[in-house]
């Protein structure tokens, strides 16, 4: 048969690598083979030809390698042993452009050019981008370095580079950034309305703390290194010196990003006119060399994992700027509906409007479906202006505080309408029981009806606040909600609790696809971890147990084993004993080394440092599997585990 066209193996050759495992040159192969039905006869046969899967393999290789979609590592030995894992990136694009994914869709992600250096991965701006992107067309003897960071042992300078060019003859430019329509009005540096550092003055002094590093440095310091100032403005004009130790001739700006390199060397030809003799020669490509081995971060570390949680845990709780901004709006809408995909915040922002309200003498109404959420919102959210109930114990209270008739029949099945008379009740004596304010939280799986009675029970049905937090994508019970709320929804889409690599893999199971994105730290690939039968369930959770705990540090309490099966179905059984530990269906358990288990359906809204997947096998119903996988795996902060096959998305 025909091998297959080389656009053709990018998909499948990604897919192999979904679960985010190692896998093997070798072990592709095969996988790629059988995908697309070829005999090992008719490989055979194949390997005198110029297109073999051999070449197709390798041609995936390079390519995703180059964009960044799959991370390798060589085998010495035998390139057959040479190992794929792919990144969150990867599984981001997988889950959300596959139909996209050709070679020159994977071209515009190559970043082969450029060294990163120890911040470039933190957020970088669009001019940095845009340069970036333009740095890639450099000739081949130039060495690019970005975001470099250091501070020298001895003098202890420090110093932050936004690009530093290297070229073994001419030197290396020290070169500053600043995006935006740069201005210098009274002496001050503005972009936009935003005033600015001086740039002239930061690639000066960062050259200088850069020559204070590598005079000091084994690597570097025997060689000599020219080093010279420079300044882009990628979305500015420079057509005169702006001062003295300011020069035009020393700016890239927005003219030059078509012929980068002769302006690269227009500016180190302006230096080496100017250059003292201290700093006139350039080592040559040993230099660079050394250059490299300092500035471009290749020894892997490896952390406990707690303290890799710990950093990741910093980083997310910086991503909350449009969170705030939501709460800012809400301050002028006294009803609102918000939405957000898992991790975005929404209970967070819930119950930290509610405290605004309550601090500012409101009344307020919290309510949530799960009883798990509410004990810990309860216990966060504590002010005697705050009353935090389930909908049916807020249908148990009312009927109390208005002295109507429980319902005869099944309560569950009633509460709405008696909660409905009772409201009613309340209004008509104008009760010191009505509230000021409603906040709905998992407002998802509200019934249709549960929404009728609940503005009666504002002082003012009409005027009174009244805010929905909910997430479809969440709807794992039967019922279809139609929130009452006029206008268009807030949407909230930062992911502010999962890493990279959580997030991207959610996307395959959400039904409704909001534009979310995460900010947060890569973290790792989803763990899957193979079992077949419950006795192997077991096996491999006590040994990721004692991995995470004993040898990796992370508290027992920071892990939690989810199931879609209910305490009595489940393998897991109260008070199991797995090695040193013990299983415990409360969630509030203090027992030393207790692991705590919980239904996926429990533990909607709450999270965990840790969370482990199980029996996903024993869902009750095949058609809500994709929103238990979405909801269980989302409630991981850093890590999430898979025991037994993951399914895949039914949807896709």
């Amino acid at each position: 048969m025909p091998i297959p066209a080389q656009n053709d193996f990018l998909v499948p050759f990604l897919q192999q690598l979904s679960d985010g495992q190692s896998v093997t040159r070798a072990q592709m192969m095969f996988q790629l083979a059988k995908h697309f039905g070829i005999s090992e006869t008719e490989a055979q046969e194949m390997s005198g030809r110029q297109y073999t899967l051999v070449n197709r393999v390798a041609w995936c290789d390079v390519h995703f390698v180059k964009a960044g979609f799959v991370e390798k590592r060589q085998d010495p030995r035998d390139s057959s042993g040479d190992t794929f894992k792919i990144t969150s990136l990867g599984i981001r694009e997988l889950n959300r452009n596959r139909d996209r994914i050709t070679v020159g869709y994977l071209q515009s992600f190559y970043r082969t050019r450029i060294h990163r250096g120890a911040g470039s991965d933190d957020t970088t701006s669009d001019a940095e981008l845009e340069l970036y992107a333009a740095l890639e067309k450099l000739p081949d003897e130039y060495e690019v370095f970005h975001s470099v960071k250091w501070f020298a042992k001895e003098r202890g300078t420090v110093g932050e580079i936004d690009f530093l060019i290297a070229h073994p003859q001419h030197g290396a430019l020290v070169l500053e950034v600043k995006g935006g329509e740069v201005a210098l009005v009274g002496g001050k540096w503005y972009s936009g309305r935003y005033e600015i550092k001086d740039p002239c003055k930061q690639a000066e002094r960062n050259r200088w703390a850069l020559a204070d590093w590598l005079g000091d440095d084994f690597r570097t310091k025997r060689f000599s290194y020219a080093l010279f100032p420079a300044v882009a403005l990628p979305d500015s004009r420079v057509d005169r010196d702006v001062r003295p130790d300011c020069p035009e001739d020393i700016f890239i700006d927005t003219r030059h990003l078509g012929d980068l390199t002769g302006r690269i060397e227009a500016i180190f030809q302006y230096w080496s006119q100017r250059a003292d003799a201290k700093n006139k020669r350039m080592d040559g490509k040993p230099a660079i060399d050394a250059l490299i081995d300092l500035l471009v971060p290749t020894r892997q570390l490896q952390p406990r994992i707690a303290d890799v949680f710990e950093r990741e845990r910093r980083k997310i709780e910086e991503l909350t700027e449009q969170q705030f901004m939501v709460l800012r709006l809400l301050r002028m809408r006294k009803r609102a509906a918000v939405v957000g995909g898992a991790g975005t915040g929404k209970t967070m922002l819930a119950m930290e409007k509610a405290q605004q309200l309550v601090n500012a003498d409101y009344r307020v109404l919290f309510l949530c479906f799960n009883q798990n959420l509410r004990q810990w919102v309860e216990s966060s959210l504590k002010h005697p202006n705050a009353t935090v109930l389930t909908f049916h114990q807020l249908a148990g209270h009312a009927i109390n505080w208005a002295g109507v008739r429980m319902p005869s029949g099944d309560f569950f099945s009633q509460a709405a309408e008696a909660l409905a008379d009772a409201a009613q009740a309340l209004q008509a004596r104008q009760s010191d029981k009505l509230f000021d304010a409603i906040i709905v939280d998992e407002g998802q799986d509200f019934e249709d009806t549960w929404w009728i009675p609940l503005p009666d029970l504002l002082k003012d049905p009409d005027e009174g606040v009244f805010y929905v937090f909910f997430d479809d994508n969440q709807r794992i019970y039967t019922q279809i909600s139609n929130i009452p709320m006029s206008g268009e929804p807030m949407f909230l889409s930062d992911n502010c609790r999962n890493t990279q690599h959580i997030h991207a893999r959610l996307g395959a199971y959400m039904q409704d696809r909001y534009d979310t994105d995460c900010r947060g730290p890569e973290g790792r690939p989803i763990e899957i971890l193979p079992a077949e039968t419950p006795q192997d369930a077991r096996k491999a959770l006590q040994s990721l147990l004692h991995r995470l705990v004993n040898e990796e540090g992370v508290p027992s309490e920071d892990i939690v084993v989810l199931t879609p099966a209910s305490e009595k179905r489940s393998h897991w059984k109260k008070d199991d004993r797995l090695g040193n530990f013990i299983l415990s269906w409360h969630l509030d358990t203090e027992m030393d080394l207790a692991i705590r288990v919980s239904t996926i359906f429990a533990y909607k809204g709450l999270e965990s440092a840790v969370v482990i997947l199980t029996e996903l096998d024993m869902a009750s119903r095949e058609e809500i599997l994709d929103q238990l996988i979405y909801v269980g795996m989302s409630r991981a902060r850093h890590h999430a585990v898979v025991i037994g096959p993951l399914p895949p998305p039914q949807h896709a």
